[in-house]
């Protein structure tokens, strides 16, 4: 039965809304018919009933909640289980707000707030219990303003069996200890950091620190110090900084003590009203637009990787100036079962790990052969499976690989980063010959790290997505999988990127004119440009020109000839260029805004948005296409078969058998799929070099001084390289044709 067609049925409770919901289960206001009250009814969801851990968690937490009897604290009316094996607990139903709504007024009602939810606090780590997860949307009022906590599905009790890894980062980023943020060990100090950062919150009406992702947020309540408070706040920046200690040892040891120092406070009469309710929103749009990847990170806990072919490790050069990973410390795993026969000597264990730590400070991680930490960890690993300090320093080894993979995928160096990724893949490989069971402890205490890289990756996929490059988009979804082979984020991946336009492929609007799609990167080629176009085939045929003629009447241009004379009188125009033409031929003898005005009224009937390409983006098509000279007769130019009208025109000694321009598609596409690019005509491109001040004054009908032009044509010998030119502004050239483009 699926969650979505499951109507949710409690005995003994009417259920009248869904109020709210989490990743374990589904809260709903409800009527309690037998005591005639509302009350905020927990129901686990049902399709995760099946998963014994969070099935006892759900019990634990609803077990926690109900030893937790105190004024501060929300009470459990009611546990039990329906007919469908539904667990569920009921509750007070709050509907006064959370501490998110309270407005700073004076020191003495926030004091009086502070002291609750202390109070709280310090019966909850009373009984052992750890909440974890202090935030404001998680401390309530009821109707009378008494403060009560929430939420404790994530608290950690003594006593019991932790159905929350130790190394897995669990939390509000916002409020997040750096302890918690290293996934080091937590007690109730952790709490009292996170009030520490509400009592900041509260006062500024600014998170005490706010970054632009997770990753750095977390680094940030690691190592940046704590910020100061206004003048008029100063009072209570000892308070702040006592509970935003880095080291839990030099926070207040309890709540108790906090609440006194909170209590002795002088309170100032009025100091100036600060709300911190918007600066909250702001700051869960943030954290919320992060959750993706946040997402990606929590994932990676049920995800073991497979072994892969070791691949050659690369020298290891970390800028040292970089901020570097916090440390995980390493967890303990189950015995090796084989007996394991230990040829070391504690000296020679003790000299080997020396050596492994040294060589990690050195940054030789697998390299160089004969003098590398990896080597020496899985000899001692080797004779002694368990070994703490060993294991704790094999982490680090491929904790700095998973690092380096990061830095290079965030400079956008993929070939270093596969360079890593392949170190990555040895450690992995040689960890799992060693000893297979190491390789469980290896993936534990390398958690966040592999999170952060992971989540880094799936941001860049999604900055590809959003430029139309799905080049670079599967180059870093199969660095993932160079990484961390068969990862289930892969398949979300490659789900995300399936909307975007494959590159190479044809679209077709309403009128018949065939687009071919440029990614920003083609055949491991960066173009100049960071989006995607789609660029007309081939330039614009006669015929749809002349269907603009027809349809508009406009006014023919006369055309300038590179052989020839151009007397004054000339009668050139697009239909009699000089030179037979047909309907598949380009149109020529346009001038630059006869191609603008042409395309003015092809977007109107088209419901298109086309436009000349600008000259960065015909760069762009240039680079793409791999073609640095084009080959005399793979492109129509000017050769043997040219019209000797010039007698010291220098062509090229083959002919291709068009003396003028060719049919559109008389010669192979390039490797970008689009026809003429170089060669037949050159093309017209957006771009309008302005009119000096004097020469406006006496030419107030032209628009510019010149526009660009650029590419080779049937009247380009070798001395052409096709780059721009400036061609003054109203002419046409029987050369010249143009093509269209336009953003994807």
């Amino acid at each position: 039965m699926s969650e979505q067609n499951h109507k949710v049925t409690i005995p003994g409770y009417q259920i009248i809304r869904k109020i709210g919901e989490g990743g374990m289960s589904v809260v709903y206001l409800a009527y309690q018919e037998s005591l005639k009250r509302e009350v905020a009814l927990k129901v686990m969801r049902p399709i995760i009933t099946d998963g014994s851990d969070v099935v006892r968690r759900f019990e634990q937490e609803a077990e926690i909640i109900a030893k937790l009897y105190h004024p501060n604290i929300v009470s459990i009316y009611e546990v039990g289980h329906n007919e469908d094996n539904l667990l569920f607990y009921s509750m007070p139903y709050l509907q006064h707000g959370d501490l998110t709504t309270f407005t700073y007024h004076d020191d003495k009602q926030l004091k009086e707030v502070m002291a609750a939810i202390c109070e709280g606090l310090s019966f909850a780590h009373a009984q052992g219990v750890v909440h974890r997860d202090i935030k404001p949307e998680n401390i309530l009022f009821d109707q009378f303003g008494q403060v009560l906590l929430a939420d404790f599905g994530i608290a950690l009790s003594t006593g019991r069996r932790r159905l929350t890894k130790d190394s897995r980062i669990i939390g509000s980023v916002y409020y997040m200890s750096p302890e918690q943020a290293q996934a080091k060990h937590v007690d109730a100090r952790s709490d009292i950091y996170a009030l520490g950062a509400i009592l900041y919150e509260i006062l500024t009406g600014e998170p005490v620190f706010d970054r632009d992702n997770d990753f750095t947020m977390m680094l940030a309540h690691v190592n940046d110090p704590v910020p100061r408070l206004p003048d008029e706040l100063a009072h209570w920046q000892g308070v702040i900084d006592k509970c935003l200690a880095k080291s839990p040892n030099h926070r207040y040891q309890n709540v108790n003590t906090l609440k006194e120092a909170i209590l002795a406070i002088n309170p100032l009469k009025q100091p100036p009203k600060k709300s911190w309710k918007k600066s909250v929103a702001v700051a869960s749009s943030l954290f919320f637009a992060m959750l993706f990847t946040y997402f990606i990170w929590i994932s990676l806990s049920k995800e073991k990787p497979s072994p892969k072919q070791a691949i050659p490790s690369q020298q290891i050069k970390i800028d040292s100036n970089k901020t570097q990973l916090p440390v995980v410390p390493t967890v303990e795993f189950e015995e090796v079962q084989e007996p394991v026969l230990n040829t070391l000597s504690e000296q020679q264990v003790r000299a080997l790990l020396s050596q492994a730590q040294s060589n990690i400070d050195k940054k030789q991680l697998t390299t160089p052969e004969d003098d590398n930490a990896l080597d020496q960890l899985l000899l001692v690993l080797k004779n002694i499976p368990n070994h703490p300090q060993a294991i704790s320093l094999l982490s680090d080894v491929m904790a700095g690989y998973y690092e380096l993979v990061y830095q290079a995928v965030q400079k956008n160096n993929h070939q270093q980063a596969l360079g890593f990724a392949g170190s990555v893949a040895e450690v992995r490989h040689r960890t799992i010959l060693t000893h297979e069971q190491l390789y469980a402890a290896l993936e534990q205490n390398t958690e966040l790290e592999r999170s952060l890289l992971l989540g880094a990756i799936a941001e860049k996929v999604t900055q590809a997505k959003q430029s139309k490059n799905r080049e670079q988009a599967e180059r870093l979804i199969a660095l993932v999988d160079a990484v961390i082979p068969g990862h289930e984020i892969i398949d979300e991946l490659n789900e995300l990127i399936a909307s975007i336009p494959t590159p190479g492929n044809t679209i077709r609007d309403n009128q018949g004119l065939t687009s071919i799609i440029i990614a920003p990167e083609m055949n491991g080629i960066k173009g100049l440009v960071n989006y995607a176009l789609a660029v007309s085939e081939t330039e614009v045929s006669f015929s749809l020109f002349d269907r603009f003629v027809v349809a508009t009447g406009h006014e023919l241009s006369r055309c300038k000839s590179l052989t020839g004379n151009n007397v004054i009188f000339s009668q050139r125009h697009y239909a009699k260029p000089g030179f037979p033409t047909q309907k598949n031929d380009p149109v020529v003898c346009v001038s630059w805004q006869d191609a603008n005005l042409f395309i003015h009224w092809y977007n109107q009937i088209s419901g298109e948005n086309y436009r000349l390409p600008s000259v960065r983006e015909w760069g762009h098509l240039i680079k793409l296409s791999q073609v640095k000279v084009p080959a005399c007769g793979t492109e129509n130019l000017a050769g043997a078969e040219f019209p000797k009208n010039e007698a010291e025109f220098n062509g090229f000694s083959c002919n291709d058998h068009f003396p003028y321009v060719a049919p559109l598609t008389a010669f192979k596409p390039n490797v970008l799929g689009l026809y003429g690019l170089h060669g037949n005509v050159s093309e017209w491109l957006s771009g309008c070099q302005e009119l000096g001040k004097f020469k406006a004054i006496f030419n107030p009908d032209d628009q510019c001084e010149s526009n660009p032009v650029a590419g080779l044509s049937w009247a380009s010998g070798p001395a052409d390289v096709g780059d721009v030119k400036q061609i003054k502004f109203n002419q046409a050239w029987s050369h010249i044709g143009f093509r269209l483009v336009k953003k994807l």
